[in-house]
């Protein structure tokens, strides 16, 4: 049992947590139990319907938060640890450089890739929106349904979204990133401040004389690798909390939802997909000359991109996805800072995911928009996706802004949140392995890409079955 490797006991949680989401979901009559309204009890809602809720029903009620509450600790473990392994990685990444030009060099390239995947996503968005026109699949009378059964929610989104925009402005958005008190910046995980706060600590590294600047590295450097090790201790906890998290998000889902907006569901799965298993293999291998074999990347990222579909928190992945990329033999110093910077502004299946959703909303609503809005909406999508914080159904609230932009109402919100979770799910997987990939491509030019994984690492984590293993 030892010999197995950690991703596959996650993915076995994971399709266990489905299997017993449905079975509450479909299988169980909870009539017999007092329970008229399934969906307000899973979520801990009160409910009239549910007055005459009996024993047993309590006793399910017990197991349902038992099992949020195991999956919401195990989230809280990873968020906790995220803060500090951005900041100590980071900042000896950057200390590591050593010189103004390598670091801008390395800044360059990082930024040059995530543009160019961006770029590729929502282009392959427009393609496919246009193509299959999910927008059209939805009767007039589904339509009005969701958006009763949504309105709450959406109401929720575009008040914020109309605080947030009262109160930011480009320059603000900018002055946003440096913070006015870095200890609440790591207080608050605002990821983008901590980003900027290691960055121009790396650089007040790199001033101060050799000796100086080595030792300051080297402590950094271990504090990073301690926390590591935490992270190590965290994952052990991993195929418990999948299988909860799982279950509990697919016993709230409700299936007829999913079945109405199929189409939708379906096509926006295809893009994610496409990005994933086409789009990023190819960049790989052009920019590392066939190097990276797709069977080694998916292989070693599997325990990250298994987490994060499950925690739909791209930044509480974090710390798995650092360890995961070492094991296919990029740097610490590439890792360090290619990935940190990649959770906080390269979120390729957010953007994708954007364009997905306006579109087929003024499909949805009849609304026509040409060429020209349509690159604007791609646009905006890659925008929104860099200001959107790595956690589950953020990207919710700034869609307010490219809805509005086009004249798409922004109250059709209602119908996406029906099912944005399961796909905030799909796309936190894209956005983790696109950081990852990203750090191959850097690694590759700067010549820190390993001919083997450093597996002995993935070991220690219980990231992988032995150290002899072949990739």
């Amino acid at each position: 049992m030892r010999n197995i490797a950690a991703h596959w006991w996650i993915l076995l949680a994971l399709c266990l947590g489905v299997l017993m989401g449905v079975a509450c979901n479909l299988g169980w009559d909870w009539s017999s139990v007092g329970v008229d309204d399934a969906s307000a009890f899973l979520a801990g809602k009160e409910s009239t319907a549910n007055a005459q809720a009996g024993g047993v029903a309590g006793f399910v009620r017990f197991i349902v938060e038992l099992n949020k509450f195991i999956g919401d600790l195990f989230v809280r473990l990873l968020k906790l640890i995220a803060v500090p392994v951005v900041l100590f990685s980071l900042v000896a990444a950057v200390a590591g450089v050593g010189d103004f030009r390598r670091l801008g060099r390395l800044g360059a390239k990082t930024i040059g890739i995530f543009a160019l995947t961006a770029v590729l996503a929502v282009t392959l968005a427009l393609v496919i929106t246009n193509v299959v026109r999910p927008g059209r699949f939805v009767s007039e009378a589904t339509r009005e349904q969701l958006l009763t059964q949504g309105a709450a929610g959406a109401e929720s989104r575009v008040a914020s979204a109309a605080k947030f925009g009262s109160e930011s402005t480009v320059w603000t958005q900018l002055l946003n990133a440096v913070a006015i008190n870095p200890f609440a910046a790591l207080a608050s995980g605002d990821m983008l401040q901590v980003v900027t706060l290691a960055i121009l600590l790396g650089i007040g590294l790199t001033l101060l004389t050799d000796k100086q600047r080595t030792t300051a590295h080297e402590m950094f450097d271990i504090l990073a690798q301690a926390c590591l090790k935490v992270v190590g201790i965290v994952m052990k906890l991993a195929p418990l909390a999948v299988f909860c998290l799982t279950a509990a998000l697919i016993a709230q889902l409700g299936w007829s939802v999913i079945a109405t907006l199929s189409v939708f569901v379906v096509s926006t799965a295809l893009g994610l997909a496409l990005i994933l298993f086409v789009q990023y293999p190819v960049v790989m291998y052009l920019f590392t000359g066939g190097r990276m074999k797709p069977a080694r990347f998916f292989k070693a990222m599997a325990p990250a991109k298994l987490l994060a579909f499950s925690s739909s928190s791209s930044s509480a992945t974090l710390p798995v996805t650092m360890q995961c990329t070492r094991t296919l033999g990029v740097s610490e110093r590439v890792t360090g800072f290619v990935l940190p910077l990649g959770t906080t502004i390269n979120m390729d299946g957010t953007a994708l995911y954007q364009v997905m959703c306006v579109t087929f909303l003024a499909q949805l609503f009849a609304i026509d928009l040409t060429i020209a809005e349509q690159i604007k909406v791609a646009g905006m999508a890659i925008l929104v996706a860099i200001g959107s914080p790595g956690l589950p159904g953020s990207s919710l609230v700034l869609m307010v802004f490219i809805l509005q932009s086009v004249g798409v109402p922004p109250q059709g919100m209602a119908i996406i949140i029906a099912v944005d979770r399961i796909l905030d799910m799909c796309r936190t997987v894209v956005n983790v392995a696109g950081d990852a990939a990203a750090a191959v491509v850097v690694a590759q030019s700067e010549g820190e890409l390993a001919p083997a994984p450093a597996l002995a690492s993935a070991v220690g984590l219980g990231l992988a079955p032995n150290a002899n293993e072949t990739p």
